[in-house]
């Protein structure tokens, strides 16, 4: 079993004890997937092709970072970072170290190898690094926030990312309230 089921395994294990399920939307079909990577331009990492066919996202609110994306969301905040991208509104960050001299990401503010995953509403969540700095490996999560810039890696794959999610899960840092997550108290 790969790591991406095993890790959805917890998750939605997790989900069906909040009786949460319905949060986590089904899977993207094929043509979806083939869609998104025809917009990008580039095929998506096996990983999250295999996640994408699990399961196509979050409902908003659903997802500890607030919306998991699925192949729709993707594009949307893909489309909307490499908008401002071409219309020159990252120029004055060009040199950005996103990764403080370690080079495992790119020097910049956005990249077209950046692939949104997670978004909390507000400009900022996780992507997945295709186009790696010389020190970094295709596929690391990074973060970035829409003031201070990507950061990261701050997992070195897309399990590692999924895992970490149902650890914060099992551990209790997350509770669901009215259908959407929330810090549990006292955490």
């Amino acid at each position: 079993m790969s790591g991406i089921a095993r890790a959805w395994e917890r998750i939605e294990a997790w989900y069906a004890a909040q009786n949460a399920a319905d949060r986590l939307l089904p899977g993207a079909t094929p043509e979806q997937i083939t869609a998104l990577e025809g917009f990008l331009g580039f095929a998506l990492p096996a990983e999250l092709n295999e996640s994408l066919l699990r399961h196509d996202g979050s409902q908003e609110g659903g997802w500890p970072t607030g919306t998991l994306l699925g192949t729709a969301g993707i594009q949307s905040e893909a489309d909307t970072w490499r908008d401002l991208l071409g219309r020159g509104m990252f120029a004055g960050n060009a040199d950005h170290d996103a990764s403080e001299g370690r080079d495992e990401i790119r020097r910049g503010w956005w990249a077209h190898g950046w692939i949104p995953l997670d978004a909390d509403g507000a400009g900022n969540g996780a992507a997945i690094d295709t186009t790696p700095g010389p020190a970094g490996r295709a596929g690391q999560v990074i973060d970035m926030d829409h003031e201070v810039g990507p950061s990261g890696p701050q997992h070195p794959t897309l399990a590692a990312y999924l895992h970490a999610i149902a650890d914060r899960l099992d551990a209790g840092e997350l509770v669901m309230d009215a259908g959407e997550l929330t810090e549990a108290p006292g955490t």
